[in-house]
């Protein structure tokens, strides 16, 4: 630097454009909404309304009627701001866009049961259990049927080349992660697994496998992983029995899941050839039949027994839906439910039929009592008068029916509309930590306990207002169909099985091709949720299964025919800041070095930073004025004296912005933050930090 540079906060008034949810993050202001302004106009309206005012008092009862009317006004004011925001999001509404709601979280559960013969104990589907959060107590509800077993994992060991390699085992499974089927994957390599216990696994047997994630590849539209066909054989005494697989949520051990199987009756225990001579136990193998892993096999990092997958939500059974009285209201009928928030897709509701004029109940056509199922759907728009559909707002409870044009009507009677079930819950207080899901809510005889031995996934909360607007405009613009390439991004959000939180669309890109435009090839780049077990230190990038969700879905639901969709990972650049500031005296230095760098990284951040909130633009450019202004907008910062970037580890020029290159994002890393003397200014020469403190480095995760 040549030269002394000092930015600090000025008085110059603002503009008419705020901040504001909208796709361009501003709207405009349409008057002062504060308090001092709005006094400010009565003073100068009282020498042309009351000239003989001339001299008011502080102790003046006009004064104190000014200063009230300020102080009431404000809050008036900042509503009538809001017009801009309040016509666009009821524009959105009308036009069927809607708030996303609350997605619930999921786990795995492990049960310990102790039946008295030692035979498995039914753990049918909807089982409660509870977790303590800071919002209070979460509920979980298993679901599907669970046969636990007393029965403990006994051994492991891995057959490769014909030879069984002993695997050590620790009190909760395998010691350390390993390869299921060796270092090279064939057929006839496989996995044994020994149960020790009293009575056999009968009638199913249900295993939780948790698999070492690899960094994902690209996906394209149609793409099928290579995965060999596995086998699973039950050792009976010494002859091998085939195991039926019932359900497989790991997809051939691509992911972390259950495997459920159908095990015989008679199951002997006995030893595989050539194991180590020790107790009897009885005996599983996992084998390759036909077929090889594309790159290197599975890595297992958990095996263990009685696990089922948990949602965090509770069942709620046979409510009558009370209706809403609403007299100005034109077009079909609408109800409540109960219990809030429900979940996308879990209402079930049953509707009495209309008998007519029939009073007495004495028509063949339809018997009395008879009722018919309704089924959600987003809008009632699209239907006909033939129709039983109705939509509900997930937030509110209430469930609207056809207005005979767009969807039946719904007969006239009293508690004539029931919900036979439907499921509440979600948000991200259901993210619980591992090992947090272990009170039993639900009373069964011999389940002695339960516990999630990983953390729980997903767990959203109700999209924001603010969220729902910016959406809302490219809803409207995509209609449904991926058009333009922002489309694409915009509607990757939607695929089911999919974990996306952003994502951006790049005709003629391939991520494996890069800088070779192929004609009829969208690039999706993908940006997943953070999930409560992340780590801080790093980028969010999305699994395989996710990326191959996106790619099927836009190719099958919403894309051109002829075009390939191919989806990957985000691109990060890791950027840190170093910035020399100046602290108000007045405050807590700890405190506002920890929200400073807080400010740093909000505002690079890939999901909610930016200048409007809504995550840091694809191909931004790193600005050193809009982290100077994002500074000195934290409290207790009086200036900002220098600032400069390290990109990917290259030190960059002070005062200098950068140029990210396209289709990438930033990842921040901590800031370091020095203290200066704020006595004086910084020159180009060596400059004096502050007292003790030196350079003081703040990370999202230090708190003084």
């Amino acid at each position: 630097m040549t030269g002394e540079v000092w930015w600090e906060r000025d008085a110059r008034a603002e503009d008419r454009l705020v901040p504001g949810p909208g796709p361009s993050g501003v709207q405009p202001e349409l008057t002062e909404a504060t308090r001092e302004a709005v006094r400010a106009d009565v003073r100068g309206r009282i020498a042309g309304y009351t000239p003989d005012w001339t001299d008011p008092d502080r102790q003046d009862a006009g004064v104190a009627l000014v200063r009230l009317f300020g102080t009431q006004l404000e809050p008036v004011l900042g509503r009538v701001n809001r017009l801009p925001e309040k016509v666009l999001a009821e524009h959105l509404a009308t036009a069927g866009v809607r708030r996303r709601p609350a997605g619930a979280a999921a786990t795995l559960l492990e049960f310990t049961v102790n039946p008295p013969d030692g035979t498995s104990v039914l753990v049918p589907a909807g089982f409660q259990s509870g977790a303590s959060s800071p919002a209070g107590q979460v509920i979980y509800e298993t679901d599907e049927d669970l046969y636990a077993t007393p029965a403990t994992l006994g051994a492991l060991a891995v057959q490769e080349s014909g030879t069984l390699e002993n695997l050590p085992l620790g009190p909760a499974g395998p010691s350390r992660p390993f390869a299921p089927f060796g270092r090279d994957p064939g057929p006839g390599n496989g996995l044994w697994i020994g149960l020790a216990g009293t009575a056999a696994a009968y009638p199913r047997l249900s295993l939780g496998f948790v698999v070492v994630a690899a960094p994902p590849a690209p996906a394209g539209s149609g793409e099928l992983a290579s995965v060999p066909l596995l086998r699973w054989d039950v050792l009976d005494g010494t002859r091998l029995v085939r195991a039926e697989l019932m359900r497989d949520s790991t997809a051939g051990l691509r992911a972390g899941g259950t495997v459920e199987l159908r095990v015989p009756r008679s199951w002997a225990p006995g030893s595989p050839p050539g194991f180590r001579p020790g107790p009897p136990l009885r005996w599983l193998r996992l084998q390759i039949a036909h077929g090889a892993f594309t790159g290197p096999g599975p890595v297992l990092s958990g095996l263990r027994l009685n696990m089922v997958a948990a949602t965090a939500a509770r069942t709620v059974r046979d409510e009558p839906l009370q209706p809403v009285q609403d007299p100005g209201r034109t077009g079909g009928s609408r109800m409540r439910l109960s219990q809030l928030p429900i979940l996308t897709g879990s209402v079930v509701i049953e509707v009495d039929d209309d008998t007519g004029g029939d009073v007495f109940g004495t028509a063949t056509g339809s018997p009395a009592g008879s009722s018919s199922r309704w089924r959600e759907v987003e809008s009632l728009a699209a239907y006909g008068a033939d129709d039983r559909v109705f939509t509900v707002d997930h937030a509110t409870g209430e469930v609207t029916f056809g207005d005979g044009v767009n969807g039946t009507a719904v007969p006239p009677g009293f508690r004539n509309v029931r919900a036979l079930r439907y499921r509440v819950g979600g948000g991200s207080d259901g993210a619980v930590r591992a090992g947090a899901v272990n009170g039993v809510v639900t009373a069964l005889p011999f389940v002695t306990g339960v516990n999630n031995p990983f953390p729980a996934s997903g767990g959203t909360d109700a999209e924001s207002d603010a969220d729902t607007i910016r959406r809302g405009v490219g809803e409207l613009r995509a209609r449904g169909r991926a058009v333009a390439p922002a489309d694409y991004g915009l509607l990757a959000t939607r695929a089911p099985g999919a974990s996306v939180a952003r994502a951006q669309g790049v005709p003629g890109l391939h991520p494996d091709f890069a800088g070779v435009p192929i004609p009829g090839v969208v690039g999706v780049f993908v940006v997943p949720a953070v999930a409560p077990g992340d780590d801080p230190a790093e980028p969010p990038v999305p699994t395989a299964a996710s990326l191959r969700a996106v790619a099927d879905y836009l190719t099958r639901e919403v894309a051109p025919a002829g075009v390939t969709v191919v989806a990957a990972p985000a691109r990060y650049r890791r950027v840190a800041v170093e910035s020399w500031v100046t602290l108000d005296p007045d405050h807590d230095r700890a405190a506002v070095l920890a929200r400073a760098g807080d400010a740093v990284r909000a505002h690079l951040d890939p999901l909610t930073g930016g200048e409007n909130g809504a995550g840091w633009p694809f191909g931004g450019a790193l600005r050193h004025s809009a982290l100077v202004r994002a500074l000195l907008a934290v409290d207790g910062v009086l200036a900002v004296s220098q600032l400069s970037l390290t990109v990917d580890g290259v030190r960059l020029p002070p005062c200098t912005d950068h140029a990210i290159g396209p289709h990438t994002l930033v990842w921040p890393e901590r800031p370091l933050l020095i203290p200066v003397d704020p006595v004086r200014p910084v020159s180009a020469g060596p400059a004096r930090p502050t007292g003790q403190a030196g350079p003081v480095r703040q990370d999202l995760g230090d708190r003084p």
